[in-house]
């Protein structure tokens, strides 16, 4: 059996969630692209720069939409899928 120190560090995030500061940082660095990779790349193909031009005016409601609109488990896609984002040249 498992020591509850141990289930924390098992199910720990791999990251920790980014800070308000940090994801308008982050958002800010979008070109929202017209066919953009991140989009293509989702398996659920959310909208991500709608869902980040979101973030970026301060709309996080609307930006949860978005995600939730095309995906009802959108809060789990972010740990699995790898990053397509053309912004920081790791569009593939």
């Amino acid at each position: 059996m498992l020591s509850d120190e141990q289930l924390a560090r098992n199910f720990a995030d791999i990251a920790p969630p980014l800070t308000n500061d940090a994801a308008l940082l982050e958002a800010n660095q979008c070109l929202y692209c017209h066919d953009a990779p991140c989009t293509i790349a989702c398996p659920t193909h959310i909208d991500v720069p709608a869902f980040i031009k979101k973030i970026a005016s301060g709309n996080l409601r609307g930006s949860a939409r978005v995600i939730l609109d095309a995906n009802p488990f959108g809060h789990s896609c972010a740990r699995p899928v790898p990053s397509k984002c053309c912004a920081r040249g790791r569009a593939s």
